[in-house]
């Protein structure tokens, strides 16, 4: 019987750990050479996915038609890459029970592992939520960023995932950063204004396909 191939989770609380969601995004060809197929190449990619999944579609003013089938989607394409599975996505510390189910449902071919980053909110309910998702203890991974800085807790991630992250230097990844008078409202606002970018990004590509669509048919009719 063939091996499974193992499914990375990530769902850190907002902190040093949200440097993995965009890492994974952009060096997704290369950890490919290095047998993880990251399930989002873009941040808009993972945030629709983690919408449809917590169904939070109206919280980000997106329709359910927006994010629909989005998470299988992305498995079934990392799928043809015949390697570990990654996926980052903060929004997944709020999921419920019921919705842990359904995602974990979706990677009935992986082995399931759940990475869980601390941070200033309190880690300790979603990691209940998420204890039934990966069966065994040794499944659930827990990496304290306290005074980490983004590069060491990517370094981190990648140590327990498997794959080194000399070569994956986050140098280019996108980070927003803010001026702000407290380092908890700073955290707040870069995770306000990801999300916003995300979803700004979600509804471009929806016009996009429309365009398209539209082009599409204007050359049928000449």
């Amino acid at each position: 019987m063939a091996k499974k191939h193992k499914a990375w989770i990530h769902i850190g609380m907002p902190g040093a750990g949200d440097v993995i969601e965009p890492a994974l995004a952009h060096h997704h060809a290369a950890l490919v050479e290095l047998g993880v197929a990251s399930a989002a190449r873009t941040t808009a990619e993972g945030f629709r996915a983690a919408v449809e999944m917590t169904r939070s579609h109206r919280d980000w003013g997106l329709k359910r038609g927006d994010v629909e089938g989005q998470w299988t989607r992305l498995v079934r394409r990392a799928e043809k890459a015949r390697a570990d599975l990654a996926f980052s996505q903060s929004l997944l510390a709020a999921a419920t029970p019921e919705q842990v189910a359904l995602l974990v449902d979706a990677l009935g071919g992986y082995q399931v592992h759940v990475v869980v980053t601390t941070g200033l909110d309190d880690e300790s309910g979603a990691l209940a939520r998420w204890q039934a998702a990966v069966r065994k203890p040794e499944r659930l991974h827990v990496i304290e960023t306290d005074g980490r800085e983004p590069a060491e807790v990517w370094k981190a991630f990648g140590r327990v995932v498997g794959f080194g992250t000399a070569s994956l230097r986050l140098d280019d990844v996108p980070r927003a950063t803010a001026a702000f008078q407290s380092l908890p409202d700073a955290l707040r606002e870069v995770e306000r204004l990801a999300r916003r970018n995300a979803s700004l990004e979600v509804r471009l590509e929806e016009l996009d396909r429309k365009r398209r669509r539209l082009k599409r048919r204007l050359g049928q009719v000449a």
